[in-house]
Formats: C-alpha cells, sequence, structure tokens
C-alpha cells in the first residue's frame, strides 16, 4: 500500500521580513492564523487586532506535504 504523504499549512515568521526562525505548522488555517498572531505579539510586540493581522498572515500561508 502506498504511503500518502499528509497536508498541511505552514507559515514562516520569516515570510513578514522577520529574522525569526519561527514556524507553525497545522491542519488548518483557523489554526495557523491563531498561533501566527499570538507569536507576533508575545514575541515582536505586533499585538493588534486579530481581524487585521488575519489579513496578513492568509496570503503568506503555504500548503505542505509532510
Amino acid at each position: 500500500m502506498a504511503h500518502h504523504h499528509k497536508e498541511y499549512k505552514q507559515l514562516d515568521c520569516r515570510d513578514f521580513g522577520m529574522d525569526c526562525d519561527f514556524m507553525v505548522r497545522a491542519e488548518t488555517e483557523a489554526e495557523i492564523t491563531k498561533y501566527g498572531f499570538l507569536h507576533g505579539c508575545n514575541i515582536h510586540g505586533n499585538c493588534g487586532v486579530f481581524s487585521e493581522a488575519e489579513k496578513k498572515i492568509k496570503p503568506l500561508i503555504k500548503n505542505v506535504s509532510v
């Protein structure tokens, strides 16, 4: 039987132009957005309106096979 790769969503902090190795991988965009937002707030001090952050995060989410 063939082994199937699982599809995940991934977000890299570097895609925001940060010198930061943080990367989040999850099964849903909602999870990625939540963790990406929390990281940006807790680590980089970019705490703002979640809906605004979501607009910046969504285009940077990649699909990866693991």
